[in-house]
């Protein structure tokens, strides 16, 4: 299931070539120049690291994969829908 997920952002993957991936355990990665390979997949951490560490891991893992790059704190998600509160009834207002 982690591969089909992965493959499906990857190949949206766009100029930029950052993927953002979520793992299980919570964390999230921002990786660019992913290879998908059979049993892992690698990319270089667009962030944290100056030497821009190498990560590989296994599909196990992947809770959730988009393309692009994560957003920062205090920005909206545009891939998370917002929420409505639902429309009030003037007849049960007092």
């Amino acid at each position: 299931m982690g591969r089909r997920i992965l493959s499906t952002a990857f190949v949206r993957v766009g100029p930029g070539g950052h993927l953002t991936v979520e793992l299980r355990d919570g964390r999230l990665l921002v990786l660019r120049d992913v290879v998908m390979r059979a049993k892992d997949y690698c990319g270089v951490q667009a962030a944290g690291d100056p030497a821009r560490a190498k990560y590989c891991g296994g599909y196990a893992e992947v809770a959730a994969a988009r393309p692009g790059l994560a957003p920062t704190l205090g920005q909206p998600d545009s891939a998370v829908s917002s929420a409505v509160e639902p429309a009030r009834d003037p007849t049960k207002e007092k």
